[in-house]
């Protein structure tokens, strides 16, 4: 059966149910990028020529500037906090093994206004240092947080988990075999760190880096917040303020090559190297126990990035919301919730059900021209929300017009401006979150289950839907939970493309922010944080059933 659709010729697209919907589904994340690279190449008008001559340097070192400073954070964090947990073991280890992690759970945007709002002139912290230990705090007590290397610090605090999953992941699954050989030969722990473990992790950090770079590339809350000026603000400034649809869309351009490269530096830097342990020689590492002085300064040293990155903000935040809930929690308040989740889920189900089709699709008639056009529909993820969003908009008004053409009623918005818009923009985005979940869960069915059920005279969707479903049922559950979780705290995207009138979660915090009104902020933001957390506890949950 296999070898009998090696190849398929365009006609057979057409006839086959599967292959014509996957075709379809990669059209469709196709759209957006086609969209700018059409218009990158067009003539600017007189806001582009303003905007390369005056502000265009300064978006590019900028974004330089972050990305490189947010990249040496987060593997000076990631790696030496997932070496340490590692190797040694020391009070509170099994704690901090997962805490580690917590800080994922707050995004970058809500985790740099609560600390905007923790060192700001009239926060409780500094009237404290002020009236009670006589300390003159001055504008700000140590830097000024909203500034380029602030919004570095807050980024590196969100993202440094990224890395840190990757190398503990890594360093775990190292034999000790290759340790005790080094240490026979005279190397002592940091020499084994610095010569062998950093060496063989370098695959790892690498994905762990790559991460968490496309996600400061995607930010728009913690550098607009913060008032540093980088390509994604010059998208919203480019089309909001200086109401320039080419300038948005050259824009956008410039920072997908810059995503593109990022991606192309990743592979060739991945190569064919190989850095696998023997796995016959495998043999688990025994931890070095450190006790006393040495135990707890361990324990405070690993505690720092997980109580600056969630701690002391999750506190912050609740703090607020004691304070400020009577007011902001009132009847429109409601309403706010059921947009989010609303829309959070409607998301997750066209995701889900859009990876079902393209991995079962790999699935059940593989080819090299299936596979490059399911691998072409994950891409969207790697491309920051406001491009997707200028590469969804501008289409989207043309055709708004045309429609208007057509009907004589005038200028509307049929398109543009809806759910549909918005809905659809998600799927372009978050489809390599399900495929990456349904697609692993996948290979853990052998497909001799498809063969079975074909000679007995199922069809392909029987097969999927009474055979594969309720055997791939966490996947399932997992990838849904993620692109749920992601669309609810989705900030760029959603703020370009919603309807009128229509506020989530996210934005609601963002804009109390923004208008200086952090404590009300706080009861939004934490609502995001706590199905954060929920999510974390149910993905553990689904990953221990579907691993027994």
């Amino acid at each position: 059966m296999r070898k009998l659709f090696t190849r398929y010729s365009p006609l057979a697209f057409l006839k086959n149910g599967w292959l014509f919907w996957t075709f379809f589904i990669g059209c469709l994340v196709a759209f957006p990028l086609a969209s700018i690279f059409s218009s990158f190449m067009s003539v600017g008008d007189e806001a582009w020529q303003h905007i390369t001559q005056q502000l265009l340097p300064g978006y590019i070192t900028n974004t330089l500037l972050l990305m490189l400073g947010v990249a040496l954070l987060v593997l000076i964090i990631g790696v030496t906090t997932a070496w340490i947990v590692s190797i040694y073991d020391f009070p509170g280890r099994k704690f901090l093994q997962w805490a580690l992690i917590l800080p994922i759970a707050i995004p970058g945007y809500i985790l740099g206004f609560t600390w905007a709002g923790i060192l700001d002139y009239a926060s409780p912290v500094y009237v404290f240092f002020r009236n009670t230990i006589g300390l003159e705090t001055g504008p700000y007590l140590f830097f000024n947080i909203l500034s380029l290397p602030g919004a570095i610090v807050i980024l590196s605090l969100s993202l440094y988990p990224y890395v840190y999953l990757s190398a503990y992941v890594w360093f775990s699954q190292q034999s000790a075999t290759v340790f005790e050989a080094a240490s026979s030969l005279g190397h002592s722990r940091l020499s084994q760190f610095w010569r062998l473990a950093l060496p063989l992790a370098r695959p790892a950090m690498v994905a762990g880096v790559s991460l968490a770079l496309m996600e400061v590339l995607n930010d728009y809350g913690v550098v607009s917040y913060f008032g540093v000026d980088t390509f994604t603000t010059g998208i919203f400034s480019a089309w909001f303020a200086f109401g320039s649809k080419i300038s948005a869309i050259k824009l956008s351009g410039y920072l997908m090559l810059l995503v593109f490269g990022l991606l192309l530096f990743e592979r060739l830097h991945r190569g064919n190297k190989k850095y696998d342990t023997l796995k016959s020689q495998y043999r688990p590492y025994k931890k070095t126990v450190l006790k006393g002085v040495r135990g707890y300064a361990t324990t405070l040293l690993i505690c720092l990035p997980m109580v600056l990155g969630f701690g002391i903000p999750l506190i912050m935040l609740i703090y607020w919301t004691l304070l400020t809930a009577p007011v902001v929690m009132n009847y429109a308040f409601v309403p706010l919730i059921g947009n989010s989740f609303l829309l959070a889920a409607s998301a997750a189900g066209i995701v889900v059900l859009a990876t079902l089709i393209t991995s079962f699709t790999l699935r059940s008639f593989p080819s090299k021209a299936v596979h490059l056009i399911v691998r072409f529909s994950t891409l969207g993820y790697a491309i920051p929300g406001a491009v997707i969003a200028v590469g969804i908009m501008v289409p989207f008004i043309w055709m708004d017009s045309q429609l208007n053409l057509l009907t004589k009623n005038g200028p509307q918005l049929i398109l543009t401006g809806t759910w549909f818009t918005l809905l659809f923009a998600y799927l372009v985005r978050f489809m390599a979150v399900g495929y990456n979940n349904i697609e692993s869960s996948l290979t853990k069915t052998s497909t001799s289950l498809d063969e079975a059920a074909r000679s007995l005279g199922h069809s392909y969707r029987n097969t999927l839907i009474k055979i594969i479903m309720p055997l791939i049922r966490p996947g399932v559950l997992a990838a849904a939970l993620l692109v749920f979780i992601d669309v609810l705290k989705e900030l760029p995207l959603t703020l370009i493309l919603r309807p009128f009138n229509f506020d989530t979660l996210a934005i609601r915090s963002f804009e109390y922010a923004t208008d200086e009104r952090v404590p009300e902020a706080a009861p939004t933001a934490l609502i995001i944080i706590f199905i954060g957390l929920l999510a974390v506890y149910m993905l553990s949950k689904i990953t221990n059933t579907w691993n027994r």
